[in-house]
C-alpha cells in the first residue's frame, strides 16, 4: 500500500510541476495585447461573443505569413479602440503591398489594418470549446496565487518547520 501511495504521490507531483512550468511559460510569453504567443501560435481566450466562436473557447491561431493572406480570407486581427485592445474577425476584401514585410488589408470593404495587427487566418485556427475558461482562470491573478504561490508558500513553511525540528532534536552520542 505504501508503494502505491508513493507512486501516486510521484505522479501528482510530476503533473503539478508540468502545470507550473507550462503556465509560467504562457505568462512569460504575453504580447502587448495580453495574448500568449508561443512557437508561432497565438492562444486566444474568447471573452466576448466573436461569431462563430463562443465565450470560453480557446483559439490556437497559427501565425500566417503576410504573403499567404488573399482576398476573401477570414482573419483574426488586433484592434485598439479608445485605448482598449480587442480581437476582431473580418474578411479581407483588398490587399495593398507596401513593402516585402508590410501589407495593408482592407477588412469588410470599410476598415484598413496594418499587417502588424494580423493574428492569423481562421482556416488555420484550432478551437477548443470551454478550455479558455480553465486557462483564463489559471492565468488570472487569483488562479496563479491559488495554483502556484500558495502551494509554494506551504512547502516553504513545511521545510522551515522540518528544519527547526531537526535543530531541536538532540544528537545521539555513541
Amino acid at each position: 500500500m505504501k508503494k502505491v501511495l508513493k507512486v501516486l504521490f510521484g505522479i501528482i507531483c510530476t503533473v503539478y510541476l508540468a502545470l507550473v512550468i507550462i503556465l509560467t511559460a504562457f505568462l512569460l510569453n504575453y504580447n502587448d495585447y495580453n495574448i500568449t504567443v508561443m512557437l508561432g501560435n497565438s492562444l486566444i481566450i474568447v471573452e466576448d461573443e466573436l461569431q462563430p466562436y463562443k465565450e470560453g473557447d480557446l483559439l490556437v491561431v497559427k501565425q500566417n505569413d503576410i504573403s499567404e493572406i488573399k482576398n476573401g480570407d477570414e482573419i483574426l486581427f488586433y484592434e485598439v479602440t479608445n485605448g482598449i485592445p480587442s480581437i476582431n474577425l473580418g474578411t479581407v476584401t483588398n490587399v495593398e503591398v507596401i513593402t516585402d514585410t508590410e501589407r495593408t488589408f482592407t477588412i469588410n470593404d470599410n476598415h484598413d489594418i496594418s499587417s502588424a495587427s494580423l493574428i492569423g487566418k481562421t482556416e488555420t485556427t484550432t478551437v477548443y470549446n470551454n478550455v479558455g475558461k480553465v486557462l483564463g482562470f489559471l492565468e488570472s491573478r487569483f488562479g496563479f496565487l491559488l495554483i502556484i504561490v500558495l502551494p509554494t508558500l506551504l512547502l516553504l513553511l513545511y521545510e522551515i518547520y522540518r528544519f527547526i525540528i531537526e535543530l531541536k532534536t538532540p544528537l545521539d552520542e555513541e
